[in-house]
């Protein structure tokens, strides 16, 4: 960032890149697991799952191959925003000396970039179960099908969802140590405190746009997260904040 402007500009940029990004996942959610959840009675694959398994593919049961596809589309095609987004994340904590604001920039940034493979998976989780479905052919190995997917989705998930926890608590600290373009206020905005906010506003959604939105948790989250960071960091020029952005001049490690 050679200009102050030119810099302010890239921020802003970048930041709004997460934003975009956070609301194609949230229409990719919607077309994934915005269906009403469908009965066992209904489909017999189902009584063999329980739990958040069980509601993803109740969800998943009476949409189309089209929708389905669209909807791991939106969040695999747009994937690379995230990564844009988090360069924007590392910016607000880059005043702040590299053992502090490095960690928790890869952190977040492996994080996201593990999430497209989960979000396009769920199209052959989902499709693969309803095709099981549909055939009629009651066997062991195909019933099980949805569940060995369902198995391997479990660990990225578990591995994004560990980068987040630990890049959004060192990134707390950081930010709480003053020493960043960010306001402290900051310190208390991140996925780990995102995430929960958009499973409650999922979870207390009435009527049709609740049944939309129930699969749409973390896609909640980011967007309110990256919104709040835009926020923060959009005049981040001139004055205090860009003196500690180093905007227009070198940054010491």
């Amino acid at each position: 960032m050679r200009t102050r402007g030119n810099g302010t500009g890239q921020i802003r940029l970048a930041g709004i890149a997460g934003i975009v990004a956070s609301i194609a996942w949230l229409i990719g959610d919607i077309l994934l697991l915005g269906k009403p959840v469908a009965s066992p009675g209904d489909h017999p694959l189902l009584t063999g799952y329980d739990g958040t398994a069980a509601d993803s593919l109740a969800a998943m049961m009476s949409a189309s191959t089209t929708r389905l596809a669209w909807g791991a589309l939106l969040g695999v095609l747009t994937g690379p925003l995230y990564l844009v987004a988090c360069g924007h994340l590392y910016q607000g904590l880059r005043p702040a000396r590299r053992s502090l604001s490095l960690p928790p920039f890869l952190l977040l940034t492996a994080g996201f970039a593990l999430a497209p493979f989960a979000h396009g998976s769920f199209f052959y989780w989902g499709q693969a179960a309803k095709v099981v479905d549909a055939s009629g052919v009651r066997s062991a190995a195909l019933d099980a099908l949805p569940g060995d997917m369902a198995d391997v989705l479990i660990l990225p998930y578990a591995v994004l969802l560990t980068c987040w926890v630990l890049g959004s608590v060192w990134m707390s600290v950081c930010v709480l140590r003053g020493a960043t373009a960010f306001p402290r206020w900051m310190c208390a905005v991140n996925p780990l405190t995102c995430i929960p906010v958009g499973a409650l506003v999922a979870a207390s959604m009435p009527g049709p746009a609740g049944t939309a939105i129930q699969g749409a948790q973390l896609s909640i989250g980011n967007l309110l997260f990256f919104s709040l960071s835009t926020f923060a960091l959009w005049n981040a020029r001139g004055g205090a904040p860009a003196e500690r952005m180093a905007v227009g001049r070198p940054v010491s490690p």
